[in-house]
């Protein structure tokens, strides 16, 4: 492929909000952002703090004054709120190409997918975080223009090095939010109180959400109630050192475990045993390195039965290489210069959302990220 080198190219890198542990697609923009200036592409990333339509012509003009040569938007975010500003990208007249990551599609109720619309037919290329999400997708917009293209995500939580692991220990991480699993954490910590385990090996790490402090103070509540270490908003790093620290991580997702989850991705990062829900969505990949629980009750007999992830057994560190060699940022970057490479060739450049490929097709990135 004949293309411009990384270090010539410059990316408007969108999202609604850039503030660390304040938003999972946040976190993961401003870590592709660091990662793409490691590989010598240079990044300008664009903010509002009004992302009304009212702000489209504001928003127009940000996007034209970083000279970028390509604009890419991080959907949904929570900074956007219920704003579609950031879905009409593409359709401004920039005469650059456009390109979105949708970090969720299926979990929109079908009333409420008409935002997606204009992305379907006004972006030359959109990255899916996993084929499932492509697919559900594809079969929502059949004469949708452009390209599609599946990049797993990365951990937003680096590795941590020369930590002691404590036998017998176990970790939440994650944001608290009501019903995405915190909840049967805390009837785990509970469970195993009663049973005699001393609930200071029991940890959750994670940051509040705003507008959910009634939520973050029954965390609190239950944390004195119960004695477990809670660890609030803490940088990246010390992250990363408190689940190396822990030997097994129980993350009981409502829907089950499937490759969007950042979470997932640092505990796995860090060398934790994951304990986790399976569902539809749950790649064999994960099943393979991963112990299925379906209750509190189910992980509390797994930690102390010790039956999961027996001594001797030589398929759990060969798989968690593969996971980390997944998670790594460098690859993950990688394959975004060469989506950003292959849009602005010149038969394809600037051409915005005008039928890069021909509609339905998902051109030839796709199958090779996918497998990744």
């Amino acid at each position: 492929m004949t293309s411009r080198p990384a270090k010539q190219i410059k990316v408007a890198l969108v999202c609604g909000t850039r503030a660390p542990g304040k938003c999972g697609v946040g976190d993961y923009s401003n870590c592709l952002a660091d990662a793409l200036r490691a590989e010598g592409v240079s990044i300008e990333q664009i903010e509002m703090k009004n992302w009304s339509l009212l702000q489209a012509s504001r928003y127009k003009s940000l996007l034209a004054d970083s000279a970028a040569d390509l604009v890419h938007v991080q959907y949904p975010s929570l900074g956007y709120k219920r704003s579609i500003l950031p879905a009409v990208t593409g359709h401004l007249g920039l005469k650059i190409p456009t390109l979105v990551t949708l970090h969720e599609f299926q979990v929109y109720r079908a009333y409420w997918r008409f935002i997606f619309a204009p992305i379907s037919t006004g972006t030359s290329a959109r990255v899916f975080t996993r084929s499932d999400e492509l697919d559900r997708f594809a079969k929502t917009y059949p004469a949708r223009k452009g390209q599609d293209v599946v990049i797993p995500i990365g951990s937003n939580i680096p590795k941590a090095e020369d930590v002691t692991r404590k036998s017998a220990t176990v970790a939440f991480f994650g944001l608290f939010w009501p019903g995405k699993g915190l909840e049967q954490f805390l009837e785990f910590a509970n469970l195993a109180k009663s049973r005699g385990i001393d609930p200071s090996s029991i940890s959750v790490i994670g940051a509040p959400v705003q507008g959910k402090d009634r939520f973050h103070a029954q965390i609190r509540e239950k944390s004195r109630e119960i004695g477990f270490n809670l660890y609030e908003s803490r940088s990246p790093d010390k992250v990363a050192r408190l689940l190396a620290e822990h030997e097994f991580a129980y993350l009981p997702f409502p829907t089950g475990a499937d490759e969007r989850h950042g979470s997932m991705a640092a505990v796995l990062v860090n060398g934790c045993k994951l304990l986790t829900t399976f569902g539809n969505a749950t790649p064999q990949w994960i099943k393979t390195i991963a112990q299925e629980v379906s209750s509190p009750e189910n992980a509390f007999r797994f930690v102390t039965q010790s039956e999961v992830f027996k001594e001797g057994d030589n398929s759990y560190p060969t798989h968690f290489a593969g996971a980390q060699v997944r998670y790594d940022w460098r690859v993950i970057a990688r394959r975004h210069i060469e989506l950003y490479e292959t849009l602005l060739e010149p038969e394809n450049s600037g051409q915005g959302g005008d039928g890069l490929f021909p509609s339905g097709q998902h051109g030839s990135l796709e199958a090779r990220k996918a497998t990744g």
